[in-house]
């Protein structure tokens, strides 16, 4: 390939493959802008939103990022990145638990055993422990002390279960970039109709996940003191 052909690759607007995924998936589109407008709204309007403090704005704030990570990915969807979509899921849900970890200054236990931290003054110090890696054990471990119950952590664990691959080489992503057919390799983004249930299960997954934003808001933002 050319480079001429990858500086086109990197800087093109590909309206034509735009056009392709709207037209499998425009309802889907629509939907999901609508649970994502519904996220928004309601994290402005939470107790949360509008306190200026340190802790009250880094719950809010990473609330924000988990709805507008979601967004990003459905964009990179829609552009035909699978990977990087994944990867902004990634994020998305690493926020949704710093929010509920850092909402209240309580004492709480490591995933794998007795230890117990303040998760807020040690995030201030950036400790290993408070690494975005390690939040979702976290949560689930400490889900009754946060005001969390099974259902809604479970939502988070399913997401990272289904992620877990989206940031290394693997069978999945080797074979989301084949053209089935032709056996062709795709560089960059780009959709077509053969790749139709790969990206409807992508958009499906970040569908269910996001209808949880409202519970886990009123959850935590609307309760973090």
């Amino acid at each position: 390939m050319q480079s001429s052909d990858l500086f086109k690759h990197i800087t093109v607007d590909d309206i034509e493959a735009r056009e392709l995924f709207l037209n499998d998936f425009k309802v889907e589109i629509e939907e999901l802008s609508e649970i994502f407008s519904k996220a928004f709204s309601l994290l402005e309007k939470s107790p949360c939103y509008n306190d200026e403090s340190y802790r009250a704005s880094s719950v809010s704030g990473y609330i924000f990022v988990a709805i507008e990570s979601a967004v990003t990915a459905t964009q990179l969807l829609s552009l035909g990145h699978i990977a990087p979509a994944g990867n902004s899921m990634r994020i998305s849900y690493e926020s949704l638990c710093y929010s509920a970890l850092l909402k209240k200054e309580i004492k709480l236990r490591v995933a794998n055993g007795k230890h117990e931290f303040n998760f807020f003054e040690d995030y201030k110090k950036k400790s290993s422990h408070t690494r975005a890696d390690k939040v979702i054990e976290i949560v689930v471990k400490n889900k009754e002390l946060l005001g969390l119950n099974q259902n809604g952590v479970e939502f988070l664990v399913r997401a990272k279960n289904f992620y877990n691959g989206y940031s290394h080489a693997t069978h999945m992503l080797l074979h989301s970039k084949i053209k089935p057919s032709t056996r062709q390799l795709y560089v960059a983004g780009g959709y077509d109709i053969e790749r139709k249930e790969i990206f409807s299960r992508q958009l499906d997954f970040i569908k269910r996940y996001s209808k949880n934003f409202g519970g886990w808001i009123h959850a935590v933002a609307y309760n973090a003191t």
